[in-house]
């Protein structure tokens, strides 16, 4: 983490000198937020990985800056993130952001610490290839860990080409309680393992073509290095319980992304094909949204994973069916995965009410109902949870 920081700062004080003559309309903004959440959970697992912890705590900074200078011409970002648990488990500092920009009429480049999206469904984030997942916060595999690269972007009439360059490779955290949540045995994400040319000091690259058609934005990506998603393998230890490490693959990583707008109606569509070990593997997810106004949104999706059993998701084979409802105080969220062979389902609920001007409150319950066993064996545990989270912004 430090050598990271060390080379985005180094990064960052190139563009910076060659801009920063020109300080008169320089403008700048931040914000910040400090949050107070708590978990309950209760796995549906009763064997070696049932949960004996009845919640977690936590406190979370999360803030940003933002600086312009030069008529814009210059940007420099800044989103230091930190959570701090009483039990030292899910402690986490990082910085999602550190970076700073020169911007051209037909041309970009970003230097330093960035998150980086790309995709176009709701089920399953498929083409978001460059940053790493962070799981310590709660698990939601959409929250990204902050990826050291320089971006280079060329905007032509015929489309745009973002080309990457990513020399610090970052492994997956974990929850702090994931010897229960992922099965069957513990994860120790501090004892990876690499495959035949993978490594923290590779340097990879991506590259990604996106244009709009029309109704139509289509992407088509690729990653070549480190495949940011794990496989596990089993680590046996003299006199030792049997543990899971991650294990990290070299190879390539193509995606395309596909999103049609008609009418009131937005079909979606991504897929990949990776080469790690033991072999290439595919998997896509799609289907549309359809909005009532600018108060509902209704999705249908479904997600495929060419790995069937051996896949680290448990949907690879499921119908997925949410909606959002926005409110003039709020919005409230709900989705549901549907196993297709078992009938095995995950829902989940979210409410985010606002509670005067500076404070928000969020609710979010999950809930699994069907047979544990039938779930992939590297798949993340299903369970029942209910967490609080009370956000203040400054």
């Amino acid at each position: 983490m430090v050598r990271g920081i060390r080379l985005a700062l180094g990064l960052a004080v190139a563009i910076l000198a060659s801009g920063v003559r020109r300080t008169a309309d320089l403008q700048a903004q931040w914000q910040a937020a400090i949050a107070a959440e708590g978990t309950s959970f209760q796995s549906t697992d009763s064997g070696c990985c049932a949960s004996t912890t009845p919640g977690e705590a936590a406190l979370v900074l999360d803030a940003s800056f933002f600086v312009e200078w030069a008529e814009g011409r210059y940007r420099g970002q800044a989103e230091p993130f930190v959570r701090w648990d009483p039990s030292g488990e899910r402690t986490r500092v990082d910085l999602r952001d550190l970076s700073v920009s020169a911007i051209g009429q037909r041309w970009e480049l970003a230097l330093g610490m960035r998150e980086v999206f790309w995709g176009a469904a709701e089920s399953r984030r498929l083409v978001d290839m460059v940053n790493q997942r962070d799981l310590v916060g709660g698990g939601d595999d959409y929250l990204r860990m902050g990826q050291l690269l320089i971006d280079v972007t060329a905007i032509r009439r015929w489309g745009t080409i973002d080309l990457l360059l990513l020399p610090w490779f970052r492994e997956r955290t974990f929850d702090g309680h994931s010897g229960w949540l992922w099965s069957p045995l513990p994860v120790e994400a501090d004892r990876p393992v690499f495959g035949p040319g993978a490594g923290s000091g590779r340097l990879d690259w991506a590259v990604r073509w996106a244009h709009t058609l029309g109704p139509v934005d289509l992407g088509i990506s690729h990653l070549q290095g480190n495949l940011r998603e794990p496989g596990f393998v089993e680590i046996v230890d003299s006199g030792a319980p049997t543990v899971l490490a991650p294990r990290y693959d070299a190879g390539g990583q193509t995606g395309v992304d596909v999103q049609l707008a008609a009418g009131g109606l937005l079909w979606k569509f991504e897929a990949v094909t990776a080469v790690p070990q033991p072999g290439r593997y595919a998997a896509a997810a799609g289907g549309l949204e359809y909005g009532v106004g600018d108060y509902l949104a209704v999705f249908v999706e479904y997600a495929w994973d060419s790995r069937g059993r051996e896949a680290t998701t448990s949907f690879g084979d499921d119908f997925f069916v949410g909606g959002r409802l926005y409110l003039p105080d709020g919005q409230v969220q709900v989705g549901a995965y549907v196993y297709r062979r078992t009938a095995n389902t995950a829902m989940s609920a979210a409410v985010d009410r606002r509670l005067g001007s500076a404070i928000t409150l969020r609710v979010e319950a999950g809930a699994f109902f069907g047979d544990p066993a039938l779930e992939p064996p590297l798949a993340r545990r299903q369970q029942t949870r209910l967490a609080v989270r009370v956000s203040r912004y400054f």
